[in-house]
């Protein structure tokens, strides 16, 4: 309390400048959504990727699970994150292997890896991958 008082004398007294005290944030400022355009439509991406890597299975029923429209992106919407946000530096992408909800057939599925924009097809429950979640705004 001390300090607060101190600091507050400092402040009209000129010396001390209001930055120099703790600055209260600001209230009902919403964040900025992290979004790209594929299709003449804005995706919205989730801001982090699920916190484990997890076979495809887990990874459909986890971006279904969060509700509101969040899914698996397919490996067209991945290579659209890749050139509209990862490379600019934008959306914090691991240079690691993502799931796709694009199948390859009965067995497989496209994964892409963010480190140089390139694809390939895995076994559905063999691989445990990073997964981020997108969904389509109205």
């Amino acid at each position: 309390m001390k300090y607060a008082v101190f600091l507050l004398a400092l402040i009209f007294a000129g010396i001390a400048t209001p930055s120099m005290a703790q600055k209260p944030k600001p209230k009902g400022q919403a964040p900025q959504k992290l979004t790209f355009e594929f299709e003449g439509k804005t995706i919205e991406v989730a801001k982090k990727d699920f916190p484990n890597e997890m076979n495809w299975d887990d990874a459909m029923a986890a971006c279904q699970n969060l509700g509101n429209g969040w899914r698996l992106p397919s490996i067209e919407e991945l290579k659209a994150i890749y050139k509209q946000l990862h490379t600019k530096g934008k959306g914090n992408f691991q240079n690691k292997w993502y799931w796709s909800s694009s199948e390859n057939s009965d067995y497989n599925a496209w994964d892409f890896i963010f480190m140089h924009g390139g694809t390939s097809n895995v076994s559905f429950n063999l691989n445990a991958e990073r997964v981020r979640a997108v969904r389509t705004l109205p």
